[in-house]
This record gives C-alpha cells, structure tokens and sequence, in this order.
C-alpha cells in the first residue's frame, strides 16, 4: 500500500474514533503471553514484578553447544581458545552427571582443537587437565547412554599416551625398564571407563596390549606385579558381570591364570555375587571355594566377610543349608571377627530365624567376646553395631518384610544402637512400598542433617516426593519444604520428580515456580529423562481438567524449555485447543511447526491435515487462509488426496462451499483419484451453496453411473446434502426407498444427520412426527441427545449430534 494512502486511512480511522485492524496478523485473537501478565494496581506500583529464573546450564555448555551448530550451519566459528576454555569449565568437578548429550558437545569440542592446534605447537590441554577430564567422566556417570563417553575417553587416553611415554628416539640408557605414567595412573582409569559403557572385551584388549607382561610372565616384573593390572583385570571382571557375559567372564578367569594374575579377594567376591545373582548356586560354591589372594601379595587368603555372607544368604533362600552349615562351621573354628557374626546373623536370619532370636545370638557373641577378651585383653571388642543391623534389615526388605525390619531397627535401639543415614534411607523405601507415607516422612525426618553422598538416599527422598505429590492428604507447605533442603543442598531432582512437582504447581496455578524448577534441573537432564517431564506436561495440557488458560501457559512453558519436542507430540497438543474451540490457540501451535527449521519439528502432511481438520471442525476462515497460505509456500509437501479432502472440509465448513467443489474437482483429475472421505466430503460442499442439490445430484449420478458401492457414510452425505438444499420430500422418498435399494435401515446415525441437516422449523416438526410414526424407537435416543436452538432460541433446532467428516 501507498505510504499516501496508508497516512489517510490511518487518519480518517482516527478522526471517525475507529481501531485500527491488520487482518493478517497471527496474534490477532487475545492469547496470553507465556505468563499472564498481572496488572497493577495503584498501591502495587513499586512492587517488582517477579521474573523466571535463568536457565541453570552446566558451565561452558553454552560455548560447546555454540561450536556444534555454527558447524551444522556452516557459521563463523568461536575462536579455539574460547572453546578450549570452555571445554576446562565444563569439566570443571561438579555433582550432576554427564548425560550423553552434554558429551557429544564436548566431544565435538575436543575434536576441534585437535584439529585446530595452537601456532606454538602446545597443547591446549594439558596433562592435569587431561587427566581430570578422564575422571569427570567416571565419576559423572550418566543415568543412561555412554557411547560418546566411549569415544571421548579414547581420546583423551590417546592424548595422555603421547605426553607420557618415552619418545621413539630415546636411546636405551636413557629409558629404564619401568612403566610409564600412562600405564600406572592413565591405563586403569581407560580401562575402568570402558568396563563401566558396555565395553569390557574392548577394554580386556587394552590389558592385554598395555601391559605386556601378562602375554609374558617372565618379563618386566614391575609391571606385572603393579597394582594397576590388579586393578584393571577386576575392572574387566566387574564389567563382563555387569553386562551378563558369562562366557567372556570364565574366559577371562582363565586368562588371568594361565598368564598368572592372582585371583584377589576382590574378584572373588564379584565372580560369587554373579553367580548368585543368576541363582546357578553350584557355580557360585565353586569360585568361592578357590582360594583368593590379597590384592598386595599372592598368598592365599579367607573369602572376603561379605563374600561369605553373600553365600550364606544364597544358600539359606535356596535351600541348600548343608553347604551353608559347613561355612559357619569353619567361621567358627577361629575367634569370629565382628564381620563373621555379622555374615553368621544373615545365615541364621536368611533361615527363617526372627528377631528375638537374632538378639540371644547377639548376647552370645558378646559373651564370647568377654570371655575372650578376659584371657587376652588385647582383643577388640567386638559388638553389634549398625552395619549389623543395616544388614538384617536389607535382607527383610528383599524377603519383603516390612514388619521384620522394624523389629530389626527396634532391636538395634534396644541395645543403644541407633539408626544412621542407611538406616533411614532404606525405612524411607519398605515404608513407602507398604504405602505408609507418614512413617516414611518420620524416617526423613532422621536425615536432617545427613551428607546426602549416599545415591540411595537421594533416589529415597526422590521417591518419598513423588509419592507426597500424588498424595491427596498431606499439606503442600510440607512437600515444598523438602524440595527446598534438597535445594539448599545442591542435590539434582530425579526427572519423575521434577514432573511431579511440576504438575503439582500447575494444578495450584503457580506457573512460574514450575518454569523455575524446570529452569533450574532441565538442562542438566539427558534427552530420555526430558521427555518424562515432557509427557507430564503433555498429560496436564491434554487433561480436560485444566482450564484453557492454563493448558496455554503450560504449553508455552513446555515450548520455552523443551525445545527440542518433537512434532508427534505437539500434533495432539494442536488438537487439544482444536477441541476446546480455540482454533486461535491452535493456530499458535501450527505456526511454532512451521517455523521451526528442524527436520522432526517442521510441518509435514500429517501436521496440515490435522490442522485443515481442526479449522473446518472450529470454522476458522482467517486461520484456514494463513494456513492454506504456508502451504502453498512449503515446498517441502506435496498434495495428496488425504491433504486436498483435509483442505476441501476446512473450506466447506466456513462457507467457501464454491472454493471446497473446485478442490474436489481437482482431487477427480488428480492421479490418486478421491476416496470415499472425499465422497462424502464433497457431498458436504453441496450443503448450503446455491444450487448445491445440482452439484449433489450430479456427483450422485456419477457414482451410479460408474456402479460405485454405496457405503452408509455416502449414502447419509447425499441426504444430508439435498435435504439442506430444501429437497425435503425428495430426502424421505430416497429415506424409504433406500432400505429396499441400499439395505440401509434408518437409524441413530441416518436420522440424527437428516434433522441436523433440515434447517427449516416447520420442516423439522414434520420430520419429527415421520420418525415418531415411522422409526418409533429412534426418536427417544434422538431426544435423549439434547439440542440448542439457533437464533438467539428463535431458529431451528439442532441436536448434539457429532457430524464431523475425517479427511
């Protein structure tokens, strides 16, 4: 437009005091922001308003993540220093895991600098550095995944095997016959690495190949008597049991025998627990019968204390009690140590034995102890403690028995033997399966003032929230004021906590403390643990529940911190607000597809179709234009039949019955050919159009012509379609005859289509008295449908009774 022309059309709106309206605009309709807006009045005027807190993202993350997507789109890229920088602060020792997103990024940005390497040939990295990045990503181990912590921590191993071994040059004189660094301090912690992501035979390789005295025993005696292939064989035995490969994990054994690596107390007890754990008891006896070895020397050794009492429980639960019998016994032949009573009270516990007598054991075991300790007083005293009774109750919580436990914990009371942060983590868990929430908040209760180090006990106080939320009996005040300890003491939330507490602040209508905790423990969530928060949010907007306003601000929560969600799972959310009549809202929901460049976000096929159906079923005619519009500008879909009948309904169902006829007309031309929806659809188009019977009748002639099958659906459009052309008498003439022609007796669906499509008053009173004489039976579930009266309650009649078309 002309700026002249535009000057005097904002003028003489204004002069004749008219708004000003720009019918193209998508925010046309009064949707809310993100969060609604409260408007102040007079004495609020200095308040502050409060503001969503920053997004908590793991330090340097922002740079990594800067670095990946100027690659993908080909942009100028941050300067390495920057992103070496970065990449020391993102590895800088924090609590949250590295999830497998966060190392991809750093992965990318590790890649680069070696690609990118300083004009002083220096690393950017240097040793100490390397070496804390490698144990960031042991400690920082993530919930799931670990492939890109693989390939990372390949690399870094690489890099510190350049800087640490001797050089290629140096003469023989000049290297002695020791282990490097790398073997001693760098080797172990690849090889634990590797056993802890799924790659124990890959890490075997790398014993195998770093320490070549185990190919040759009778080399290199400092390396093969090194604690560092003490340890890195049990990290490969620790591995292959924690993947189930028992074959490999029996090869391995025989390997560390055949090239003489001693069989420790500590690979013992992993190999015994394995067996156990696959209930193969007989395998079990036998490892445990061979002799181990210290981890420092090679002398033979007893079982680990917690290794015997691993096989005593497993021999009392599965019945072989004479096995069991012979273990106590040779425990008993010597002065037992604290330890051994403590595997001796599992035995006795595991064989049914109860708390009571537990307790006479225990005054046993003191007064053996006493008498001992009378012949050499230089003996420890020996005692229960709560390592005791954490045992006892460990085993009633996997007997589940709930009640022995607490007789368990009574116990140790009664002999001043009081609960500690074990304790009360595993009563926050047998208290909770029992649904016992009150007592699970007394034993919280006694973590006032724990470490919170324990992962069991985060994983508890995570559960004992979540059971809170769903609970409908215990004050909000109550729940938030754990979340806020856990706050105080940087604890990251469980994902299934987080979308708990966050539905419970969008029930209560507290949108900006969900988007606070989602900004403060989001970001530092993997991609699979979004998506629980993700589908809870989805739940509470697809809840028909929630208010239409909040299922908005909770959409545009979801849509600011979840990004990344995918176009499946924002269709529904499209055609919730469809339901709810707010196509405008919807709209909103469409544009935010089309918009976005990502490929699993954009609009398709399906995303118009839903859209082109939601328009017809609401009778958007401004949002069907700019949606049609999109299309016609998306080279990226192409027009099928399903998409032509979606856009031949929208333009139907808001009046461009002439626009929706000449699609149809295309749809017959097109290769594809039109579908029974399309029938039917068209059939639609005739309704309410000038001369829409001619058009309803010529498509009907066709169909005869061509002996196309005619289904119930066509066979109602048709009447439908003359029926609301005024042909009243020609409706119930094909009515009757289309029993006998058709085989189709006038029923709910026929009948509720034929009186919603008579738009006529005294044409719908005779329709009625035809039923009731003709169809008896039918009018009474007609009725039972209830109807609205257009025209303000002056009009005709129409029954709530659903005449949508699906494309």
């Amino acid at each position: 437009m002309p700026s002249s022309q535009l000057n005097r059309l904002v003028f003489r709106r204004l002069l004749a005091n008219k708004p000003l309206l720009y019918r193209g605009c998508l925010h046309r309709n009064a949707v809310r922001p993100l969060l609604a807006t409260q408007h102040r009045t007079f004495l609020n005027l200095f308040k502050p308003h409060r503001k969503v807190k920053t997004a908590q993202v793991p330090p340097g993350l922002d740079v990594l993540g800067e670095l990946s997507h100027s690659q993908r789109d080909n942009l100028r890229l941050p300067k390495p220093a920057n992103v070496a920088s970065a990449l020391l602060s993102f590895f800088a020792p924090k609590k949250y895991p590295l999830e497998n997103f966060h190392v991809a990024y750093a992965l990318n940005a590790f890649r680069f600098l070696l690609e990118n390497p300083r004009t002083d040939n220096q690393p950017w990295c240097s040793k100490e550095q390397l070496n804390q990045m490698l144990e960031q990503l042991i400690t920082r181990r993530p919930h799931t995944g670990g492939t890109p912590h693989l390939s990372l921590g390949k690399l870094l191993a690489d890099q510190l095997k350049n800087l640490t071994h001797p050089k290629a040059g140096d003469s023989a004189e000049d290297t002695p016959a020791l282990p490097s660094e790398y073997e001693v301090v760098f080797a172990p912690k690849l090889i634990r690495l590797l056993t802890m992501y799924g790659a124990a035979l890959m890490a075997r390789e790398n014993v195998l190949s770093t320490y070549h005295s185990v190919q040759n025993p009778s080399s290199q005696p400092e390396i093969r008597a090194s604690e560092a292939v003490y340890s890195s064989w049990g990290y490969v035995i620790d591995g292959l049991a924690s993947e189930d490969n028992e074959a490999e994990l029996l090869n391995t054994l025989a390997m560390m025998q055949e090239y003489s690596i001693p069989y420790l107390q500590t690979i013992q007890r992993t190999v015994v627990a394995y067996f156990i754990s696959k209930k193969n008891i007989q395998e079990a006896k036998k490892w445990y019968l061979q002799p181990p070895a210290r981890d420092t020397d090679v002398e033979h050794m007893e079982p680990l204390d917690t290794t015997s009492a691993d096989i005593l429980k497993a021999c009392a639960l599965h019945g072989d009690q004479a096995f069991g019998q012979q273990i106590v016994t040779s425990l008993l032949k010597e002065t037992p140590r604290k330890e051994t009573w403590d595997a001796i009270f599992l035995w006795s516990a595991a064989l049914g034995k109860g708390p009571d007598e537990i307790d006479r054991m225990m005054n046993v075991m003191i007064r053996r102890n006493n008498e001992e300790r009378q012949k050499d007083p230089a003996l420890a005293v020996t005692h229960p403690d709560i390592e005791t009774i954490n045992a006892l109750v460990e085993l009633a919580i996997s007997k589940q028995d709930s009640y022995s436990a607490e007789r368990y914990v009574a116990l140790g009371e009664k002999r001043g033997i009081f609960p500690d942060e074990t304790t009360y983590t595993m009563q926050i868990h047998y208290r909770l399966s029992i649904k016992d929430l009150d007592g699970a908040r007394a034993a919280y209760s006694g973590l006032q003032g724990s470490t919170y180090e324990n992962g069991q006990t985060v994983k508890a106080v995570n559960s004992l929230v979540q059971a809170l939320c769903w609970s409908q009996q215990h004050v909000f005040d109550e729940i938030m004021a754990i979340v806020d300890e856990l706050h105080e003491r940087k604890v990251l939330l469980a994902p299934e906590t987080v979308a708990d507490l966050c539905v419970l602040h969008l029930r209560r209508g507290e949108m900006l403390d969900a988007a606070d905790l989602l900004q403060i423990h989001s970001f530092n969530f993997s991609l699979s643990q979004r998506i629980t928060i993700r589908t809870s949010f989805a739940a509470f907007i697809m809840d028909g529940q929630t208010s239409t306003s909040d299922a908005w601000d909770t959409y545009q929560i979801m849509r600011n911190c979840f990004p990344e969600t995918p176009r499946d799972d924002r269709i529904p959310i499209m055609k919730e607000f469809f339901a709810r009549n707010r196509s405008d809202m919807a709209c909103h929901v469409f544009f935010h597809m089309r918009n976005s460049t990502e490929p699993h976000i954009t609009t398709t096929k399906e995303v118009y179709v839903a859209a082109f159906t939601g328009f017809a079923r609401n009778a958007d005619a401004e949002s069907l234009e700019l949606a049609h519009n999109q299309l016609k500008l998306d080279l990226n879909v192409e027009m099928d039949t399903k998409l032509r009948n979606a856009l031949m309904l929208a333009y139907a169902c808001t009046g461009n019955n002439t626009h929706a006829l000449e699609i149809w007309a295309k749809i017959g031309s097109s290769k594809e050919g039109p579908t029974y929806n399309s029938i039917a659809i068209a059939f639609r188009s005739c309704e309410g159009m000038p001369f829409g019977d001619r058009h309803a009748k010529s498509i009907w002639r066709r169909l005869k012509e061509m002996d196309v099958e005619i289904d119930k659906k066509i066979f109602t459009a048709y009447l439908s379609a003359i029926a609301r052309n005024q042909l009243y008498d020609e409706a119930l003439a094909l009515l009757e005859t289309g029993e006998e022609e058709y085989g189709y007796t006038p029923d709910l669906y026929i009948l509720g289509h034929l009186f919603n499509a008579t738009t006529h008053i005294d044409r719908q009173a005779r329709l009625e008295e035809w039923i009731k004489k003709n169809y008896p039976s039918v009018w009474p579930k007609l009725e039972a449908l209830g109807h609205t009266v257009t025209m303000d309650g002056f009009g005709f009649r129409q029954l709530h009774f659903s005449r949508d078309l699906e494309p």
